[in-house]
């Protein structure tokens, strides 16, 4: 078993969007005239934005051969014809004034590049494990994850009654907050869900989202990230709409951004 460090305790911008209102909702809220042309105005001039940091990445074998290490059985099965990165994404979530997220899904798509020829591989790279995979109460754990000879990745959870209110003491520990649920394991395009609780609302830097990206051999991973955000707008008088949000359609989300080297 070996550790894997966290490094993003500074959130370095790689990109930052903003979300739009899903136009086909809008409009069938105007045709059943549940809201006027004044209260359209009012949603689409909100503006809701997502970013994602500066992912971290290492490949696993390099890593362990570092370190003068055993490599796991796993990898040595595999090795000749993949290679096996470990990733560390975050992305934050900034909603506009009297706007509340209710719900978020932060996902990748993977690629993989021929370090080589520069060039797309048709075998995508996929997700061999993911962390967190299910979140239904606050979780601290230490600052670092452990990599199983089984290549799975794992986190030690502290006593839950320590202090870890300021910025500056969170810093020393990785928290995760409810709910977040994963999905897309053992595939190429994977996800993270946040649904809001009545304690905590999703807004801020989501941290230390973990994987073990399986790629073809001496290839580069390449992701296109996707957001989805649900929305919950006040229109005035009191009045609270759920409006599903989607990503613009520009260069800079729709770009392919490097996960390794």
């Amino acid at each position: 078993m070996i550790k894997l460090p966290i490094l993003q305790k500074d959130y370095k911008v790689l990109f930052e969007t903003t979300l739009e209102p899903a136009s086909s909702v809008v409009d069938k809220l105007l045709r059943k005239e549940e809201i006027g042309k004044a209260e359209i105005k009012n949603i689409k001039g909100r503006i809701n934005k997502v970013s994602v940091g500066e992912p971290y990445y290492e490949n696993v074998y390099s890593r362990l051969t570092g370190e003068k290490q055993k490599i796991p059985h796993e990898i040595k099965q595999m090795m000749d014809n993949y290679d096996f990165h470990f990733i560390s994404l975050c992305c934050s979530f900034l909603p506009d004034r009297n706007c509340k997220f209710i719900w978020a899904r932060f996902g990748v798509e993977f690629n993989a590049v021929s370090k080589e020829a520069s060039k797309s591989l048709k075998e995508k790279p996929i997700a061999y494990d993911m962390s967190p995979d299910e979140v239904l109460s606050r979780i601290v754990y230490k600052d670092y994850v452990s990599l199983s000879p089984e290549l799975k990745l794992e986190l030690f959870p502290i006593k839950t009654g320590m202090k870890v209110g300021k910025a500056a003491t969170q810093k020393k520990f990785i928290i995760h907050e409810p709910q977040i649920f994963a999905f897309g394991l053992r595939t190429p395009s994977i996800a993270w869900e946040f649904r809001d609780t009545s304690e905590k609302g999703i807004w801020g830097n989501k941290r230390d989202l973990l994987l073990i990206v399986k790629t073809p051999k001496n290839s580069k991973v390449k992701g296109r990230f996707i957001f989805g955000v649900e929305v919950e707008v006040s229109v005035g008088m009191g009045r609270l709409v759920s409006i599903p949000y989607r990503r613009k359609k520009d260069k800079v989300i729709d770009t392919e951004y490097d996960l390794s080297n």
